[in-house]
């Protein structure tokens, strides 16, 4: 494993906890394919897989901030909108430049970095509000 799971990144809901930790599981599994040098399309496929769970995590946790007010939303909707802009930009390097040292180690800090401070932030923030909301 490149990743692991902290517990400190939890939130105090649930099914948001769950779905960022499938998340980092979803990048560990990317890291690892490209470190060990898999065949292209398993790490396409890999990033296929990141692509969708991460639509479908962003999805469900904005659902979750309409249903509640959030105050926060739309901060929370532009960090999403360019987190998945960054995954696009890595599939374009990947497709166009294959898998390197470098592709992984940007994968490492810039992507992992972006989830723990989004989430120690912005998602912490939000666990708060909706645990106060929900009580």
């Amino acid at each position: 494993m490149y990743l692991e799971w902290d517990n400190n990144l939890n939130i105090g809901v649930i099914e948001i906890d769950k779905q960022h930790k499938e998340l980092f599981s979803c990048l560990d599994k990317l890291l690892t394919a490209m470190k060990d040098k898999k065949e292209k399309d398993e790490i396409i496929k890999t990033l296929n897989f990141l692509e969708e769970y991460v639509c479908k995590h962003f999805e469900d946790e904005e659902e979750i901030q309409k249903k509640y007010n959030y105050p926060k939303y739309d901060t929370q909707h532009n960090q999403h909108e360019e987190f998945k802009k960054e995954l696009q930009k890595l599939r374009q390097i990947f497709q166009t430049q294959g898998t390197s040292t470098l592709l992984a180690l940007n994968i490492q800090k810039n992507m992992i970095t972006w989830c723990k401070n989004h989430i120690m932030l912005l998602d912490k923030d939000l666990g708060e509000f909706l645990n106060k909301t929900t009580k």
